[in-house]
């Protein structure tokens, strides 16, 4: 675990993957997008980039004392493999949480980040589409370093705050079945923060 724990900070610069309807991620658009961000009124990056009409979210999510650590029940953890117990920490300067398995195929990033709007998370490298998961406006971005491969959904929850749900390894899982498993981690995380 001390192993996968800094490797979760140096993969936090890796990007996400996810769309979702009805509690299903699904990829809601196919082209890149490297758009830039704005900035609200409230001096905080805005999630809307190509225009300046409200972003359309089913309800605004503050998640500044949110304990990502929290973000998936226990059953939930177990239906999603992520069998060890929860983390906190991973990623510098963020709210974050690591959740690994015992066969170290990979593990689950979750970060609650008040700092950044979703389109913060376009500029990162790597593959970005467009996405949506529970009716929220989201960022999926598959990323590859020296040290292995991640898969994350970055969802717009409210005005400059994201809940960024990742999935990585350090080479025993591929890409696509990274963002396979990445996809209903991020619908299940934004459904019990939407509660």
């Amino acid at each position: 675990m001390r192993r996968v724990v800094p490797l979760i900070a140096a993969l936090a610069l890796l990007g996400g993957c996810s769309q979702s309807t009805d509690g299903n991620a699904n990829a809601g658009g196919s082209t890149p997008t490297t758009t830039a961000g704005q900035t609200s009124k409230s001096g905080r990056p805005s999630s809307s980039s190509t225009s300046k009409e409200p972003v359309k979210r089913p309800k605004t999510i503050n998640i500044e004392a949110v304990d990502p650590c929290t973000l998936l029940t226990e059953p939930q953890r177990l239906e999603f493999g992520l069998d060890r117990p929860p983390q906190p920490g991973g990623v510098p300067d963020k709210e974050s949480c690591t959740i690994s398995r015992d066969d170290r195929k990979y593990f689950v990033g979750l970060i609650t980040d008040s700092t950044a709007g979703v389109d913060d998370y376009a500029k990162s490298a790597g593959k970005v589409t467009k996405l949506e998961v529970g009716g929220f406006p989201a960022l999926m971005t598959e990323s590859t370093t020296e040290l292995g491969v991640s898969c994350s959904v970055a969802v717009d929850v409210s005005d400059g705050q994201v809940v960024d749900v990742r999935a990585s390894s350090v080479g025993e899982t591929d890409m696509t079945t990274l963002c396979q498993v990445v996809q209903p981690v991020a619908a299940a995380v934004v459904a019990n923060v939407s509660k």
